[in-house]
This record gives C-alpha cells, structure tokens and sequence, in this order.
C-alpha cells in the first residue's frame, strides 16, 4: 500500500463509513509496516468537498444556527455543526499529511494521528446525533475549513498558520461558551455531550500545538520569524480573518505553544 495514494482516496470518498474503515485500514497498515512512501509522486490539486455528495452546501450565513440547545431541533443543528467541524477536519489532517511531502517522519506521524482523532470525534458526534433520529447531512453545512484547506495549498507555512494554528485555536476559545451553554442542561444526552465536548478540547490543544511546531518549522526553514507572518499567513488563506480577536483563550493557546508576546499581539 503505497501512503499518498491511499490518503488522496481516504480524503476523497463520499461515503462517511467508508471513509473511516478505510483511514483504519490504513492505520492498521502501517502499524504492520505494509506501507511504503513514495514522496515523489505526483501531488494532485484539492479535490472538491467530499460531502458534497450528501450534505447542502450553503454560504456560512444561511446555516441553521443553534439557538436553543433545550430542544431536540436546536441540539441537532448544534452537534450537526460539530459533527461537520469535525468531519472537514479529516479531510484537512488527510490532505495536510499528502500535499507535504520530504519533511521529518514526525511531520506525517503528527497529521495522521490528528486524523485518526478527528474520526473519532466524529463518531461520537454521530452517536449523539442519532440519538436524537439525525444524521450527518441533515442539515446545510458551509466549506469554512474546505476554502482556507484550498487555499493554503501551495505552502506548508500558510497551511500551518490558517488551518492548524489558527481555525482550530478558534475552536479552543469557543469550547468555554459552548461548555456553559450544554451544562445549563442536567439530561442525560446533555451530560454526553459536555463530555464530548471535553474530550474534543484536551485533543484539539494538542492538535493545535502540531500546527504551532510546523508553522515554526516552516518559518525556520523560509528564514522567517514567526510573530512576524502569522497574520498575514492567515490572511493569505482566510480574507476575512479579523484580528486582534475579542476573546482568546489564553490557558489554552499557552498550553498549544503560543507564546505571550504573540497573544498579546492576537488581543
């Protein structure tokens, strides 16, 4: 099983459970060392969204907003938006490990297991959904994470920057909010999700940490420094990224490797 070809079709199938059993399969494969590396093939451009062919796809403003987590309608929309934050995160982690090729063993070792972490989120996400009689494309979704994916295509350190360092430390100053919203409710499914939740945090801090350590690598090896093209990097791939930011989780992003002259600088 060669390892690039294998991510390309993993990101790339339209099916949810065939996506997983395949990323398992291949994690399976290379714990049994029955993958080789082929860094000089081809690299294929982004492929469309690879839930396009089951979810809506709307502009970010028209997706359903989860204004009230007390009903069964309002706790789907919100799980469903985790659940497609989530599942987008694959297809990012998948594409980051086969768009980047010649780097350290630790570099592809890092975005595959951040892979195999975002299926299980994902999974969970599901389970909570279907408790409720949805599932993953009953409600629009938008292509945020797909559109800064594209276009941070063509440099590791954008990449890093947009996706990795910058949209998922987005989710780590959104987690506090949204852990008070679940926990107002003292039901059963509500307890799983606050859960989950947490599960999520602690795992995105260290995702977040690999995005910050290969944003600096990449910064060394451009002769860059870092505070001083994080932004613009961000910029590159998100036009509409603001800053500074009106609420940063500072523990959080402290622990995923931000430094403080940095946060200072973010807000």
């Amino acid at each position: 099983m060669e390892f690039f070809a294998a991510l390309m079709a993993i990101a790339q199938s339209p099916d949810p459970k065939a996506k997983l059993e395949a990323l398992y399969q291949l994690d399976a494969a290379l714990e049994e060392n029955r993958v080789v590396f082929d860094h000089d093939a081809a690299v294929q451009p982004v492929a469309a969204p690879s839930y396009a062919a089951f979810c809506t796809i709307v502009h970010g403003a028209k997706v359903v907003r989860r204004r009230n987590l007390g009903t069964r309608h309002g706790r789907g929309a919100f799980l469903h938006a985790l659940a497609h934050i989530e599942y987008s995160a694959i297809d990012l982690a998948l594409d980051s490990c086969y768009r980047f090729r010649h780097l350290p063993v630790q570099f592809y070792e890092d975005f595959f297991r951040i892979a195999l972490d975002e299926a299980r989120h994902f999974s969970r996400l599901s389970q909570l959904l279907a408790e409720l009689d949805f599932c993953y494309g009953d409600f629009p979704v938008h292509t945020g994470i797909y559109d800064a994916m594209l276009r941070s295509a063509h440099s590791l350190r954008v990449r890093m920057a947009a996706t990795h360092r910058h949209l998922e430390a987005n989710g780590l100053d959104a987690h506090p909010e949204l852990e008070r919203k679940i926990r107002l409710f003292s039901d059963g499914h509500a307890k799983q999700i606050a859960a989950a939740l947490q599960e999520i945090y602690h795992d995105e801090i260290t995702h977040v940490a690999a995005g910050d350590f290969w944003f600096r690598y990449a910064c060394g090896r451009d002769g860059v420094l870092p505070q001083d093209n994080f932004i613009s990097d961000v910029q590159a791939a998100i036009p509409g990224a603001k800053f500074p930011k009106p609420h940063i989780n500072r523990r959080a992003r402290l622990a995923a490797g931000f430094s403080a002259v940095e946060l200072a600088a973010l807000g």
